[in-house]
């Protein structure tokens, strides 16, 4: 389970398969339990460096985003958020049993954090430009076609393909992969790393 957790957090793309068996609750609790006994990770200097420059990067996008809306944003970007992502990073490091927290960790802690706490900070519902909205609403249409039911691909996958490939913002691939979680059409899975098509 180690190798399998530490391979997709070590920069491991996954392969489109039809889904296994998800691992059972107990299992996991019990792992989740030795990891917490066995692992304190602390963050390297290169992983304390680049998340230092992602939250300066994520305040200038807040403070842009109250600008261009004249309005204050629902969730401020504050220290506390600094030492959420920072707690994010080390329980990824903990859940690959790694001593130490690196870039890799730091990568997915943010884009965790940018899928969720910052989807509402930057574009809550009253910021949400007619545009950004109509661009979701082809994310969702393209994603739906692109993933069948009982099928998954690698969230870096997706990535390369509508955002490096299709030129579409990460903020409407972000808001539409939240949108179709919320209504149960895919699921999260492996740490937010892969996403799984769950219904219609």
């Amino acid at each position: 389970m180690a190798k399998h957790v530490m391979g997709i957090h070590m920069g491991g793309r996954g392969i489109e398969e039809q889904i296994e068996a998800e691992i059972p609750v107990e299992k996991m609790k019990r792992y989740i339990s030795y990891c917490r006994s066995r692992c304190a990770p602390r963050l390297s200097p290169e992983a304390a460096e680049k998340l230092s420059s992602h939250f300066v990067s994520i305040r200038k996008q807040v403070h842009k985003a109250e600008l261009d809306a004249n309005a204050r944003s629902s969730i401020p970007i504050t220290v506390r958020q600094l030492e959420a992502i920072i707690r994010i990073t080390e329980s990824l490091a903990k859940l690959s049993l790694s001593a130490v927290a690196t870039e890799a960790h730091v990568d997915e802690a943010v884009r965790l954090f940018l899928a969720s706490t910052m989807d509402a900070a930057v574009h809550g519902e009253g910021h949400a430009s007619k545009e950004l909205m109509a661009m979701v609403g082809k994310v969702e249409d393209e994603l739906k076609r692109r993933l069948p039911i009982g099928w998954s691909t690698s969230l870096a996958t997706l990535r390369r393909e509508f955002v490096d490939g299709r030129n579409y913002s990460e903020q409407a691939l972000n808001r539409a992969l939240v949108i179709l979680q919320r209504r149960e059409t895919i699921q999260f899975r492996s740490g937010g790393s892969q996403i799984y098509r769950h219904g219609p």
